[in-house]
């Protein structure tokens, strides 16, 4: 199992998985199960979000998607952090109607799509011409 360490927090990758159209990973951070999805991006998708757009080896352009945690047996999609502290922050997910408020590592969404991008051999756009 791989590892990353962050500002001092520690994630171990599980699974990834890599296809034509979407490509994923999974990892964990203490007891949690996270999966951050890449899908194919068109070229105006890719302009309207560059700072989640990344380029593989094989010359596509991805988009970081879904990002989820495992809660009871179910996967809730991330919503927005909720409150800030200084190495936690409060995070809002989602699944059918259902909320789930739980805290987390300080950004870790983005910590998700650097760490999963690496992970899938992928690299972040460096300039996305508008």
């Amino acid at each position: 199992m791989r590892q990353y360490s962050v500002d001092h927090q520690n994630y171990h990758i599980f699974k990834t998985e890599t296809g034509e159209k979407n490509q994923y990973v999974h990892f964990q951070w203490g007891k949690f199960d996270f999966r951050m999805t890449f899908n194919t991006g068109s070229k105006d998708a890719v302009r309207e979000n560059p700072k989640k757009a990344f380029s593989s080896e094989n010359g596509k352009q991805y988009l970081a998607g879904l990002f989820e945690v495992l809660y009871q047996s179910e996967w809730f999609e991330f919503i927005k952090p909720t409150a800030h502290g200084m190495q936690l922050e409060e995070t809002l997910w989602s699944r059918n109607g259902q909320d789930y408020y739980v805290e987390f590592p300080k950004d870790i969404r983005s910590v998700a799509q650097v760490i999963c991008a690496e992970e899938l051999g992928m690299s972040p756009l460096e300039a996305v011409s508008a």
